[in-house]
């Protein structure tokens, strides 16, 4: 079907917009797979109303009143963030005894202060802890569904205006949360040039991490001048200004009044477009980003086609907190976040993998279980601050230590599983007498404080120790006990009759 053939007039965004919604508690749900999820949003009588999702189970009522415990308590917030709730103090929010579940529940506000768009409403597993979720996650989820709102919203508001809006309705029915941000940007410059004559576009992000620059993310067109990956202050631009004040501004040529620069101080003269608008990603202060668009000569510019710009630069904004979420989402679902090695569930899962690889072309594999030796002394010693800085220390320490293609991963406390494919037991033996050294011999300092530590190493091999990660982990482990009842700072390849601490 052609872009002309669509009926946006008569078109119903909702079903896309609902798969975004989805997507994204697919996606929490990914992360933290014991919980329920619900999403609620006001009705025109002032109440909370539960929203269809693929999800829902019969757990909590279909509507909330707006005098309930949790409403009242995000309203007073200065500014909306995820936070847990009592149970017993919101029980007119479930259907079913709040006791079956644990003593809080997870709630995300999506809006602004004073304008409550919804929540989501998490309700967590009974005896689960609240040390175990990240806040942050929960709100970047909550952001990302108010800019999926805002966006379904302004689509709702000018589809009857213009037909040639489908354009815009078939740029986000293209979004997806697997698209790039260099495909987006493909769609945005094939698609935008239906409204105005551009010849390039440029995607310049503004990082949280560094307010005071930006940086050319991407480029869809001739790259002359500018270079993919480079950073300008954030100072006297076009760019800049876009940023900062979160509107959209055009420069031209023939105008007499010129700016300081375009992304930086003089670069206008010489130039080699003719115009140049710069939209950004949204219209707050300190903008993420701004979506530029630069032609060779002038042409004139229509309100209404700055306003198809500014709903396709916030669209590009939303789709790039989703990008950003489904990063954060994923690492926090595979990597421990102190020691940033895999975590056990991520560790588990590409053990199998291996192991299935190494049994199908009957590859070598090598597993190394370490332990930290008296850990626990650090920790009753100097608190378990210190404690954590020399689990970081270590978790270096490994990484360094071992192949880019191998594995490692936190087993848990102060053990470690590091996995080495396609690897030869001798050489293994050698690179773990490497690291245990290198740990012995490593000064861990912090606050004027100075220890010293050593670790034990257990070293099984496939299949000649185990055909299985269990029976592998198992006999690792007894070597390493071995280690540990020989004085420790060593490292032992595992031989049979070895058993582990429980066995001892």
């Amino acid at each position: 079907m052609a872009l002309t053939d669509i009926d946006l007039a008569n078109l119903d965004t909702k079903p896309f917009f609902k798969s975004q919604v989805n997507n994204l508690i697919e996606i929490l749900l990914s992360a933290y797979p014991e919980i329920n999820i619900y999403l609620y949003v006001p009705d025109d009588a002032g109440n909370f109303i539960l929203q269809e999702l693929s999800t829902n189970q019969d757990h909590v009522f279909d509507s909330i009143l707006p005098e309930v415990p949790v409403i009242t308590e995000i309203l007073a917030q200065e500014s909306f963030s995820s936070t847990f709730i009592s149970n017993q103090a919101n029980a007119a929010i479930f259907s079913q005894d709040p006791d079956q579940w644990s003593e809080h529940s997870l709630v995300s506000p999506i809006g602004d202060q004073g304008t409550l768009a919804g929540f989501l409403l998490c309700l967590l597993p009974a005896g689960g802890s609240t040390d175990d979720y990240n806040l942050a996650l929960f709100d970047g989820v909550a952001k990302s569904l108010g800019a999926n709102s805002v966006t379904s919203n302004m689509l709702e508001k000018y589809k009857k205006k213009s037909d040639h809006l489908s354009v815009m309705l078939e740029v986000n029915t293209h979004l997806n949360i697997a698209v790039t941000k260099t495909d987006f940007l493909y769609e945005i410059s094939r698609f935008g040039k239906y409204f105005l004559h551009f010849d390039r576009a440029v995607l310049v992000l503004h990082p949280e991490e560094t307010p005071e620059y930006f940086i050319v993310d991407s480029i869809e067109g001739d790259e002359v001048g500018l270079q993919q990956g480079m950073s300008y202050p954030l100072y006297n631009s076009l760019v800049s200004r876009s940023i900062l004040t979160g509107q959209h501004f055009v420069f031209k040529k023939s105008h007499k009044t010129k700016p300081e620069g375009i992304y930086r101080t003089g670069d206008y003269q010489g130039y080699p477009y003719d115009q140049v608008i710069a939209f950004p990603l949204a219209k707050v202060k300190n903008a993420p980003g701004v979506l530029v668009l630069e032609s060779y000569s002038e042409y004139p510019v229509k309100q209404s086609e700055v306003g198809i710009f500014e709903m396709i630069s916030q669209s590009l904004g939303a789709a790039l907190t989703r990008f950003s979420l489904y990063e954060r989402l994923n690492n926090y679902a595979t990597i421990d976040t102190l020691t940033h090695l895999y975590n056990l569930r991520a560790l588990k899962q590409r053990f199998e993998e291996e192991l299935a690889r190494a049994g199908r072309y009957q590859n070598s594999l090598v597993v190394l279980f370490l332990d930290l030796d008296k850990f626990k002394l650090v920790n009753d010693t100097y608190g378990h601050l210190m404690g954590d800085f020399v689990l970081r220390e270590t978790s270096q320490i490994i990484r360094d230590s071992i192949r880019t293609s191998d594995i490692p991963g936190r087993y848990g406390g102060e053990e470690f599983v590091v996995i080495m494919v396609n690897a030869d037991a001798e050489a293994c033996l050698k690179s773990a007498r490497r690291l245990c050294s290198a740990i012995n011999n490593h000064e861990y300092e912090m606050n004027a404080i100075n220890i010293q530590n050593k670790i034990s190493i257990g070293l099984s091999e496939f299949p000649r120790d185990g055909e299985t990660m269990q029976e592998l982990i198992q006999s690792a482990d007894a070597a390493m006990y071995t280690a540990k009842r020989r004085g420790g700072n060593q490292v032992v390849k595992y031989e049979k009759g070895m058993v582990p601490k429980s066995g001892a």
